[in-house]
């Protein structure tokens, strides 16, 4: 005979509905806040908006490898988390990308191309981070909640011998 299943005690997040409507929402507030940071200045904003837009892609495939093998999300600080490690990882490869193009356009050496972007990298995670942070925030409180219980706990003869407050 089977045992009655576990109960879990916190319910996965689940998308918010209609998620065809709030997954875009989301996305869209998440890399436009960050895209409003840097509003002024277009081509550093354009450089933003495209690496902010290969995290959550990053992010994204990361969350749903996790859904499809059984493991969804418990909390939102997991989803800020998936976010923050995409981020580190472009963070860290969008100075190479960066150094490759000033240098094709000022026609340098190959050589100085990597010593660009090793000075970078440590400014690239430092800018890139909080923002990511931001926006994985952003994203995961717009896209993402909890289910409502869908009935109260009724609390048994047992429990109701302790729930009495003695120093009230």
């Amino acid at each position: 005979m089977a045992n009655p299943p576990i109960p879990q005690r916190i319910p996965p997040l689940t998308w918010r509905k209609p998620a065809w409507l709030w997954s875009p929402l989301a996305l869209a507030l998440a890399l436009g806040a960050v895209y409003a940071l840097f509003y002024q200045d277009g081509s550093v904003a354009r450089a933003v908006l495209a690496a902010g837009a290969v995290v959550f892609v990053l992010a994204l495939a990361t969350l749903s490898a996790g859904w499809a093998l059984g493991h969804p999300p418990r909390a939102h600080r997991i989803v800020v988390l998936h976010v923050l490690a995409a981020a580190v990882i472009v963070a860290l490869a969008a100075p190479w990308g960066f150094s490759a193009l000033l240098a094709a356009e000022v026609k340098q050496a190959k050589g100085a191309g990597a010593d660009l972007a090793l000075a970078l990298a440590p400014l690239a995670a430092l800018l890139g981070l909080p923002l990511a942070l931001i926006s994985g925030l952003i994203f995961s409180l717009t896209a993402l909640t909890r289910p409502r219980p869908e009935k109260p706990l009724e609390l048994t003869e047992d429990d109701a011998r302790f729930a009495h407050q003695p120093f009230n």
